[in-house]
């Protein structure tokens, strides 16, 4: 399963095998494993998922010359000709690259802290492994490694799949936020509400009656919105600064929306006035909320992949209901 277009860097080898890529502090709840899902398209662009797997690797054992896609008329049945996979390529034979491979492995399939196994796999959407003549695969999780019988035997890369939301960054790897104080109050109370999707893009609220139904503060949940599975990070922010939490939404083609929360005015449907605020927001890997300019305006400071940092002042008060539409460059080095 070797790809034809695409080819990263050159190979370098030698930070050592023990340099697992940088794991966030998860929490206990975690992806469901990806069922098998194989091509049945043809799309041979690179994924984000695809593209954001190889630079974990990267980072954390050097540039290895990758590969993610295949001309649709190359072969039989691929994943990559949906560019949805990833040869990483390292030598089975050499004692250095095996070793990286090994460790890559073991940190794609080990148990986490809170007992959930093949934990990193499972948060990145793999579907399948081909290494050394075995495949293991997210489906047939229980039987471990298998004899891959394959004409290629994978000696020379290891071969990854993702799952459509593996490849679409919508797994929670990528959707994945540190902890934020205060929480987020949707229904305006100051008690923290707690909104949450499934797979198949609904969204369910849990109010917060806390004070009203003993203690119990999540006892009260409606679906309020479909269809959120179009977006691939979503972000909890008061862009209108009304003391209502609104939502900021991404889509994989860079493109940011704003859901104003109208909680107080639309009969209890907080997120039914949408509209496209920006694009080219897929220019960075990460995005968090803050009111850094401190006059109770949600602002945005984002991060590209080069270390830069750049601060979006919330301007909504100011342009017209645009909130973010002032840009500056304020740091250099966070990639560190």
């Amino acid at each position: 399963m070797v790809g034809l277009v695409l080819a990263a860097a050159t190979i370098l080898v030698a930070t050592p095998a023990s340099a697992a890529p940088s794991t966030p502090d998860f929490g206990p709840a975690i992806d469901a494993y990806a069922d098998y899902d194989p091509q049945d398209t043809c799309d041979p662009t690179a994924k984000p998922g695809a593209v954001g797997l190889r630079d974990l690797l990267n980072e954390a054992y050097g540039s290895h010359t990758s590969y993610f896609t295949r001309a649709c008329d190359s072969g039989g049945t691929s994943e990559h000709k949906e560019g949805r996979a990833l040869d990483y390529m390292l030598n089975y034979y050499d004692s250095g690259e095996r070793a990286v491979a090994e460790d890559v492995l073991t940190w794609l399939l080990k148990t986490d802290k809170h007992g959930n196994k093949h934990a990193n796999a499972r948060r990145l959407g793999i579907m399948y492994l081909i290494w050394n003549d075995r495949i293991w695969s997210s489906s047939q999780a229980a039987d471990g490694w298998r004899e891959y019988d394959g004409s290629n035997p994978h000696t020379d890369h290891i071969h990854f799949s993702l799952s459509w939301a593996g490849a679409r960054q919508q797994t929670s790897w990528w959707q994945w936020e540190e902890p934020e104080t205060p929480g987020h109050s949707v229904t305006g109370d100051s008690f923290s509400d707690l909104v949450a999707l499934k797979p198949d893009g609904t969204m369910s609220l849990y109010s917060n009656n806390f004070v009203r139904d003993d203690g119990d503060p999540y006892g009260d949940v409606r679906q309020i919105g479909h269809g959120w599975n179009n977006y691939n990070r979503i972000i909890p922010a008061d862009a209108t600064g009304d003391g209502y939490t609104d939502l900021v939404a991404l889509k994989p083609d860079g493109t940011m929306w704003l859901y104003s929360n109208n909680f107080n005015r639309d009969n209890g449907d907080p997120y039914g006035d949408v509209r496209q605020i920006g694009h080219g927001w897929n220019n960075y890997n990460r995005i968090i909320a803050a009111d850094a300019t401190g006059d109770g305006y949600t602002d945005l400071v984002a991060l590209k992949p080069d270390g830069t940092m750049w601060l979006y002042s919330n301007n909504f008060n100011r342009d017209n209901g645009d909130p973010y539409g002032d840009v500056r460059q304020i740091g250099h080095g966070w990639n560190n």
